[in-house]
């Protein structure tokens, strides 16, 4: 009895370390789209915003053009 217990035990501790390890963040920023003005990249990043697809955006340039993260 003591062994499956321990077993028990143990397999619960690790699914539970797997879970957690293993979670996103609810909002992380993912690219959602490539510009080549930075006023365009802007542009759909607040109309995002007003449509509520995202609640906060990041125009990065990079190479020439604007990267959209939200």
């Amino acid at each position: 009895m003591r062994r499956v217990r321990a077993l028990l035990v143990s397999v619960f501790l690790a699914t539970g370390l797997a879970l957690s390890v293993g979670v996103l963040p609810a909002q992380a920023a993912t690219l959602r789209n490539v510009y080549y003005y930075d006023w365009d990249c802007h542009r759909v990043g607040n109309l995002g915003i007003q449509e509520g697809w995202w609640t906060s955006y990041t125009c990065t340039p990079q190479n020439g053009l604007w990267f959209l993260y939200a």
